[in-house]
């Protein structure tokens, strides 16, 4: 089975895990497939958003398109195969929604070695495998 839309769930502040996920997605797409690169952004209150400069959304999302840009330019990913998303919300509906969305076949997603702490929790990619749809593959580093 050839993957051809793979939604790649990466965070822009975990540069480590974020680069390895995306090698491994650009790998199996190879020259057909595209990527949708998706960084969920934490959802935040109505109440901290008057704490914030004005321009604190804006920001964000402009500093994670730039990340995003910048390790694909590093992994040799072109720009035409790819796309740049966020979100703002919890990270496995909106993985999951982005997934429905683009009619996505696979969803690449990166994981720590499990802790006891995310045994116990959960984690987010445990939480997409539970409820996606789609293939999910889950890279370790």
């Amino acid at each position: 089975m050839r993957f051809t839309t793979i939604i790649v769930a990466i965070d822009v502040n975990d540069p480590e895990n974020g680069q390895a996920v995306l090698s491994r997605a650009a790998a199996i797409a190879g020259a057909e497939g595209r990527l949708h690169l998706l960084y969920v952004r934490y959802f935040l209150p109505s109440r901290y958003m008057e704490l914030l400069v004005s321009d604190f959304d804006a920001r964000e999302e402009e500093y994670a398109l730039a990340t995003m840009r910048k390790w694909c330019a590093a992994a040799g990913v072109d720009e035409g195969q790819a796309r740049f998303i966020t979100r703002r919300g919890r990270v496995r509906d909106e993985v999951i929604a982005e997934a429905a969305e683009q009619k996505a076949d696979l969803i690449v997603i990166g994981s720590h070695q499990p802790s006891l702490s995310s045994r116990l929790l959960g984690s987010n990619a445990s939480a997409i495998v539970h409820h996606s749809p789609v293939s999910v593959l889950v890279a370790r580093h």
